[in-house]
């Protein structure tokens, strides 16, 4: 075995920086998890099934834990909704800064203009129309406390230098938004 010593120089190039993968995000994500290498987020002190990777965590403030341009995708499902309209943009920007160039975020909440049209109509019943509009306030944070239409979260969205790459409403009552960080 042929042993020799460290040199300063050794130890200079060890502590280079290490280029390493963007990360993938699943934010808000309660118990619909994600796996391959998605790393999962919630302020909810949850136990995740073996082989989830799982974050407690502010999701609308993962400074301390995610550098800037960190993450290739993020999606933050049914989530947006539970921040105060007036911070939505605030919140917006914090997982806008984690995205690297060509980033993807993948929005879904729920859509005012079609929940409008969902009460209007006798289909379900007022409680379930209720938790559509109010969450389910099963636990703290599953309150909903702002709404969106797709005009308004392409605004916030286009505002902050995302481009739109898909808005539509889907399964009647959300809508899902992606956009790529320019």
């Amino acid at each position: 075995m042929n042993l020799r010593a460290v040199t300063l120089e050794d130890k200079v190039q060890l502590h280079r920086p290490i280029t390493r993968p963007a990360v993938r995000l699943n934010l808000g994500s309660g118990e619909d998890w994600m796996d391959h290498g998605v790393i999962n987020v919630d302020c909810r002190n949850l136990l995740p099934p073996d082989g989830i990777t799982f974050l407690r965590a502010d999701i609308a403030d993962l400074a301390d834990m995610f550098a800037d341009g960190c993450a290739a995708e993020i999606w933050a499902k049914d989530v947006l909704e539970h921040f105060p309209q007036a911070q939505a943009g605030t919140v917006l920007d914090e997982w806008i800064r984690l995205l690297a160039p060509g980033g993807v975020l993948h929005l879904k909440t729920p859509d005012l203009a079609a929940l409008a049209e969902f009460i209007l109509r006798d289909a379900e019943s007022d409680a379930t129309k209720a938790s559509r509009v109010y969450g389910g306030q099963d636990y703290a944070e599953n309150f909903h406390r702002a709404g969106f239409t797709v005009p308004l979260l392409r605004s916030l969205l286009e505002a902050r230098g995302m481009e739109i790459l898909e808005a539509r409403n889907c399964e009647g009552t959300n809508l899902i938004i992606t956009a790529r960080k320019r």
